[in-house]
C-alpha cells in the first residue's frame, strides 16, 4: 500500500466510526428518543394523541426522533376536516414530537342530506359539528349542491362584524339569500341579499343606509339590487 493511502488511513476510520456512531444515536439509541408528545392549539388533545399513536401511524412513545415519520403524522392531521393548519416537528433538545394545530371556526352550521350537523367556516370549508354548541343555522331550498357553494362565497365576503351578529341564512336559490341579524339597526334586521356577488359594495350600501336616521327602526333591507336598496 502507498504510504500516502497508509497516512491517511486512520483518519479515514475514524470518520467512518465517528459517522457510523451518529447513525446509531440518531436511528437506535434511547438516548435521543421521542420521550412525550406536545400539542398545542387545541382543546382536543386526547382525540389528537389517539390519532398519532394509532398503531397504522407507527409511530409510538420510546422511539428513535431520527425514526419519526413526521411526513406520515402531518398527513394524518391534515385529514381532519377540523384542522385548518397543523405543524409537527421535532424537538431534539427536549427529546419530544411537537404538534401545533389551528382550528377551524365555525360560522355556521347546517343538515346535510343525511341529517348529520354540519359546519362551515369563513372559507366555505365543510366540517363536522361533535359538539352540543350551537351556531347561526343555514337552511337550503334544496340540497342542490350549487346553493352551498353560493352561501361559501356569501360567507367569505361577510365582514367579522356582520358575522359576529349574524343568528341564521336562508339559501332560496343562488339568487336568493337571505340572512338574519341580530343587534344591527333596529335590533333585529333580514338582508336580501339576492346573490352573493357584490357582497362588498353591498355592505357598503347597507351601512350608509342604517346610517340614516329615518332608517332608525328599520327590521328588513333589500340588497339585491344594490343600486335600488329598499329598507322598510
Amino acid at each position: 500500500m502507498p504510504k500516502s493511502k497508509i497516512k491517511h488511513f486512520p483518519g479515514v476510520s475514524l470518520a467512518l466510526l465517528l459517522l457510523a456512531l451518529v447513525i446509531y444515536f440518531l436511528g437506535w439509541s434511547t438516548l435521543l428518543s421521542a420521550r412525550s408528545l406536545q400539542i398545542d392549539g387545541t382543546e382536543r388533545t386526547s382525540e389528537i394523541r389517539a390519532l398519532l399513536l394509532d398503531p397504522s401511524t407507527k409511530f409510538h412513545l420510546g422511539e428513535p426522533l431520527a425514526r419519526v415519520d413526521i411526513h406520515l403524522l402531518n398527513r394524518k392531521l391534515a385529514n381532519q376536516d377540523w384542522i385548518e393548519n397543523e405543524k409537527v416537528g421535532r424537538d431534539w433538545l427536549h427529546g419530544k414530537i411537537y404538534v401545533t394545530v389551528q382550528e377551524r371556526v365555525p360560522v355556521g352550521e347546517f343538515l346535510d342530506a343525511t341529517g348529520v350537523r354540519k359546519l362551515i367556516d369563513k372559507t366555505g370549508s365543510i366540517f363536522t359539528n361533535i359538539g352540543a354548541r350551537k351556531y347561526p343555522l343555514i337552511s337550503f331550498a334544496s340540497s342542490d349542491s350549487s346553493l352551498l357553494s353560493a352561501v361559501a362565497l356569501f360567507i367569505q365576503e361577510l365582514p367579522p362584524d356582520l358575522l359576529a351578529n349574524l343568528s341564521s341564512i336562508s339559501v332560496h336559490s343562488s339568487a336568493l339569500i337571505q340572512s338574519t341579524h341580530t343587534q344591527l339597526g333596529s335590533g333585529r334586521v333580514i338582508i336580501n341579499w339576492g346573490t352573493s356577488d357584490e357582497v362588498v359594495v353591498k355592505v357598503k350600501v347597507l351601512r350608509a343606509l342604517l346610517a340614516l336616521p329615518e332608517n332608525a327602526s328599520v327590521n328588513f333591507v333589500d340588497l339585491s339590487s344594490p343600486l335600488a336598496p329598499i329598507a322598510k
